[in-house]
């Protein structure tokens, strides 16, 4: 998590003073494949098309943003109506970000072409044209195939040993146990590995293996943090040996979630999310 891109995904949680966003954009449809590319090793781009624009789109699929963000840049290139202010912030580890509240037109996802009201912000990626967060990807089940590189809109559903998963501050929320607790992670396929804050574990004391200092980025500055390795966790019947843990050397005192689940540093063939029945299941 050295990189300013990885603090930005694995902290985004949205609050919405006025702001409500419709659900179910996508539903009961057939099965969509979108190829992806897997950047720096666990960000997901996908290509995508934009009303006014004439080139591709790079969207950043990002189940650690509550909501989709538009570049700034972009929205006013291409005339993106914007709504009057709205208190709307992101919080990224407590901090805050200013951003407006603009209509997109026919975003290109897929089969599916797209028309809602969503965020724009300066965005920490020089090339990445919008964040697609969970208000659009939570209206069709997910699987991330990262074996062939593929995501898959309206797939089936979970299979047997799946983890159920609840809506908190925006975010997936599932229970991890790790170290002899049970944590409360945001499933979060923009972070680059697993994040938690110092208050969910100060009871770990020495039970850790290896440990490191190190800095993770975020919304354009750092936070210190102290790297670890587990002997093990385990997500519903799924056993991850030796994860690496970033211990965060802060607090979100507001906050009810333990910290971030990076999913591309799991090893994992592929992880489905089920919304409708609010589960999610790997392999």
């Amino acid at each position: 998590m050295a990189t300013k891109s990885n603090g930005w995904t694995a902290g985004l949680v949205l609050t919405l003073l006025t702001l409500t966003l419709p659900a179910g954009l996508f539903g009961q449809q057939p099965e969509d494949e979108v190829p992806f590319e897997l950047r720096d090793g666990h960000l997901i781009v996908i290509k995508g098309t934009l009303a006014g624009l004439d080139r591709m789109a790079n969207l950043l699929v990002d189940t650690g943003a509550a909501a989709t963000v538009v570049n700034r840049k972009l929205a006013r290139q291409v005339g993106l109506r914007v709504f009057p202010d709205m208190g709307i912030k992101l919080a990224a580890f407590g901090s805050g970000m200013k951003v407006e509240r603009v209509l997109v037109r026919e975003l290109g996802l897929g089969r599916r072409v797209i028309t809602r009201s969503c965020l724009s912000a300066d965005l920490p990626w020089k090339d990445i044209d919008i964040v697609i967060g969970l208000d659009i990807l939570s209206g069709a089940s997910l699987t991330i195939d990262y074996e062939r590189d593929l995501l898959v809109f309206g797939a089936a559903g979970v299979t047997e040993g799946s983890t159920p998963f609840e809506s908190q501050e925006g975010l997936l929320v599932a229970p991890v146990a790790m170290n002899g607790r049970t944590l409360r992670l945001a499933v979060d396929t923009g972070a680059h590995m697993i994040a938690v804050y110092r208050k969910s574990v100060e009871d770990w004391g020495k039970r850790v293996i290896g440990e490191k200092r190190t800095k993770v980025a975020h919304s354009g500055g750092f936070i210190e943090a102290r790297e670890i390795t587990l002997p093990s966790l385990e997500i519903g019947t799924a056993k991850i040996s030796r994860p690496a843990v970033a211990i965060l050397q802060t607090d979100n005192p507001n906050s009810k979630i333990d910290g971030f689940l990076g999913t591309a540093s799991l090893g994992l063939k592929r992880i489905h999310f089920d919304f409708q029945r609010q589960a999610l299941s790997i392999e």
